[in-house]
């Protein structure tokens, strides 16, 4: 039997995480509903509520899982060369990784660390 991210578990993480992007992008339209002339100084005590933050870095970690998940089954059904595919494979996770870092220099610098 196979272990990593496929087949079942794949598929069941590829929902759970678009079920939060999705549940995260409502929470997001209702926030801006509601105060719909935020100025920077607002914006970023709300970014730097400790629950937000915490929401929002889930997000970040679920966007990219949801990513990497979708490139991953794209480049394995796609792709027939090996060399190719695992060139690929390696391209997709340091760019994901680079976006990771970047998005957690973004939310320390929100909180003001």
């Amino acid at each position: 039997m196979k272990s990593g991210l496929s087949g079942l578990r794949a598929w069941l993480l590829q929902r759970l995480t678009a079920i939060y992007l999705g549940g995260f992008f409502v929470l997001g339209i209702l926030a801006l509903g509601t105060h719909p002339y935020l100025d920077y100084a607002q914006w970023h005590r709300w970014l730097a509520q400790p629950l937000v933050l915490l929401l929002l870095a889930l997000f970040m970690v679920a966007l990219l899982l949801h990513a990497w998940v979708g490139v991953r089954d794209v480049l394995v059904d796609y792709v027939r060369p090996l060399g190719l595919r695992v060139g690929l494979m390696a391209l997709a996770a340091t760019y994901l990784l680079g976006c990771g870092l970047w998005a957690v220099r973004i939310l320390l610098q929100t909180k003001g660390l």
